[in-house]
């Protein structure tokens, strides 16, 4: 895979969550994948895990704009890392909420296709 298809499997990725298509996240994601919390807790281990995250925010948020950009790809063989600005505003509990920040994805070869194995989140 080129660049430019790792930021298109990061778009997509992006795609079914806001779109709350998260079964489809098991495409994305590997069922070992490791997530970590700016700041580095909590942290959570598996595919399930991972799905829940997303299910939770999306159970009380409501997404108004989600934008990404300057995105930079590292290959290196069967890894690559796929970073890149966010910016989000969102409604929760009937308050406006905005946040930005950077998303590192760390990717791994696996039988299966490229799969994340590793996430976090830079506020910024």
């Amino acid at each position: 895979m080129l660049a430019a298809d790792f930021i298109s499997f990061a778009d997509r990725m992006d795609r079914c969550w806001m779109e709350g298509r998260l079964p489809e996240l098991a495409e994305f994601l590997a069922d070992d994948v490791v997530f970590v919390a700016p700041g580095g807790t909590p942290r959570s281990e598996g595919l399930a895990p991972a799905v829940k995250s997303y299910r939770q925010f999306m159970s009380h948020a409501r997404e108004n704009r989600f934008q990404t950009g300057d995105h930079v790809v590292t290959i290196r063989g069967d890894t690559a890392i796929v970073e890149y600005r966010w910016q989000m505003d969102w409604t929760a509990a009937g308050a406006d909420h905005a946040e930005s920040g950077r998303e590192l994805l760390v990717l791994a070869r696996r039988d299966e296709g490229w799969r994340v194995v590793w996430r976090t989140q830079i506020s910024q």
